[in-house]
């Protein structure tokens, strides 16, 4: 609207309803201190999500973690980006809320992993360590299922019946829980099976340094 114009309705609010109506404007400028500060958030998300895992369970569950969890914001990013929707603040809120959500699923694949890692006698290769993987998400799989279609539910139901203010925050969690339930059955232990095959293969090509006493 030209100046003119939205001094027009202004007025004419005034002088119907005795309420002079707001305008406000977002410039460039401030959409891209917005992205900026999201960016920051979730990068700040992923050092403590990295941290946290490696100190309670091992740096290379923390490394396919992080991985994992990239896709999830991206996925949702893309969904976005291809449907023209608008990026704001309820949407990074979004992607903070998908990364929780996400991560706890992860954790308690990758605990599993670990306890069935403990009554292996000896892990030798990809075989072995493919087989507990596969076993820990036969057991974890129903638990993700459960949880994550109770909180798909009540993400469905906000974004079909919930005003229009949360509308992109809704249909962000929507995408970030499918993409979430994908990436932790599919893409974080299998990361860490790579990785830890990896591992197990260096230390195997290591020279056997003996000592004499």
């Amino acid at each position: 609207l030209t100046q003119e114009e939205v001094l027009t309705i202004q007025n004419h609010f005034e002088d119907a309803y005795g309420n002079k109506p707001t305008i406000n404007t977002v410039t460039p400028l401030v959409g891209k201190e917005l992205a900026k500060n999201g960016v920051i958030a979730v990068l700040l998300a992923s050092l403590g999500i990295v941290i946290y895992i490696s100190f309670r369970f091992q740096y290379l569950y923390g490394i396919a973690a992080i991985i994992a969890l990239l896709f999830d914001a991206w996925f949702v990013l893309i969904v976005f980006s291809i449907l023209q929707i608008e990026v704001n603040i309820p949407f990074i809120a979004a992607v903070l809320t998908v990364v929780g959500y996400s991560i706890n699923y992860k954790i308690v694949t990758f605990d599993r992993i670990r306890e069935n890692l403990k009554f292996e006698k000896k892990v030798k290769g990809f075989d072995d360590l493919a087989r507990v993987v596969n076993e820990s998400l036969k057991q974890t799989l129903t638990r993700t299922i459960n949880t994550v279609l109770t909180v798909l539910f009540a993400a469905v139901a906000l974004f079909l019946f919930g005003g229009e203010s949360i509308r992109s925050f809704s249909f962000a969690i929507v995408i970030g829980l499918l993409a979430g339930t994908y990436s932790s059955m599919f893409i974080a232990a299998q990361l860490w099976l790579i990785f830890k095959t990896k591992q197990l293969e260096k230390q195997k090509k290591r020279p056997v340094q003996q000592t004499e006493g």
